[in-house]
């Protein structure tokens, strides 16, 4: 009788938790919310109908060049969001925040973008954490190795 109250507890306890948090090959780490996932696309750049170029590895930038982060997002619902995305070192301490964004999708899926500008004094070389976040909940972290290059 204790072993299947202890079962009984442990599985309510288990699937009573709202928020999941997955992982991939990639150093993603995706927590879902009400069934709400993204993927973060870090790209060079869009093309002219706002499709990620590229997804790269890992970000080599000059002092001063920019990078395309697009978040495709999964499972929505018919209201309205506010997205926003952290930098973080890999102590989880703010490096850079965006402003917040708010849209509204008209179907499950919906691709959001933004562009980040790369200063050595805020964004140091090494791993970073990119955090989405989103209303208030922090949907996805990825870690990525960050160079600057010279030429």
């Amino acid at each position: 009788m204790k072993i299947k109250s202890l079962f009984l507890i442990f599985t309510l306890v288990i699937f009573s938790c709202k928020t999941s948090e997955k992982a991939n090959e990639n150093n993603i780490s995706v927590n879902t919310t009400n069934n709400i996932n993204a993927r973060l696309i870090v790209c060079s750049g869009l093309s002219e109908k706002n499709i990620p170029l590229n997804n790269l590895k890992e970000i080599n930038v000059k002092e001063g060049g920019k990078i395309s982060l697009y978040v495709k997002w999964f499972n929505l619902t018919d209201k309205s969001y506010v997205t926003s995305m952290d930098f973080l070192d890999v102590d989880g301490n703010y490096l850079v925040q965006s402003s917040e964004y708010k849209f509204k999708p008209r179907k499950k899926s919906h691709n959001t973008w933004n562009s980040r500008t790369f200063r050595k004094i805020l964004i140091p070389e090494g791993v970073v954490k990119i955090r989405i976040n989103l209303d208030q909940n922090i949907i996805l972290e990825r870690e990525i190795y960050i160079k600057y290059i010279t030429e």
